[in-house]
């Protein structure tokens, strides 16, 4: 008869895998909402997509416009990540945001989302906002106050 200590190591890595599996299936349940949420507010409305079509339209080069707009200093929590809390990163690698002029983040978000500026990231970022959305967030980072004044005009290109 096996002790109940020799049972012991063969159950850690099986508790392992239980609890890894656990983790994947619930992050994968969490990505999957998201995704549906996501999917839900680009969605056409019912009365939109009952109506014909006169002509086919060409794709557009932004999103849709979104009928119930997210606040700008919530889409601002996007940038956060690289860029600081309310664009207020005083860092040689990301270029503060925080006092930038509204046109200037305009036309570089436009010029991400549509290939003219080169980048790893960006590019795919930029896709998931509306020109409505540039500026929103872009006169919401020309209010906020840099972190360092000196470095708001200066950082990575």
């Amino acid at each position: 008869m096996m002790s109940r200590s020799s049972l012991l190591p063969a159950r850690l890595p099986l508790r392992n895998v239980v609890a890894w599996s656990l983790a994947v299936s619930l992050g994968a349940t969490l990505a999957a909402s998201l995704a549906v949420k996501a999917l839900a507010q680009t969605a056409p409305s019912p009365a939109s997509a009952a109506a014909p079509a006169a002509a086919p339209t060409p794709p557009a080069p932004s999103p849709a416009a979104n009928p119930n707009p997210v606040p700008a200093a919530t889409m601002a929590h996007s940038c956060a990540a690289c860029h600081g809390t309310n664009g207020q990163l005083g860092d040689e690698y990301f270029k503060p945001l925080a006092g930038m002029p509204a046109q200037q983040f305009v036309r570089t978000m436009v010029d991400f989302r549509e290939g003219k500026r080169s980048s790893t990231l960006m590019g795919h970022v930029a896709k998931g906002f509306t020109d409505a959305d540039f500026k929103a967030m872009g006169e919401f980072f020309a209010a906020q106050k840099p972190s360092n004044p000196a470095a708001a005009g200066q950082g990575a290109k």
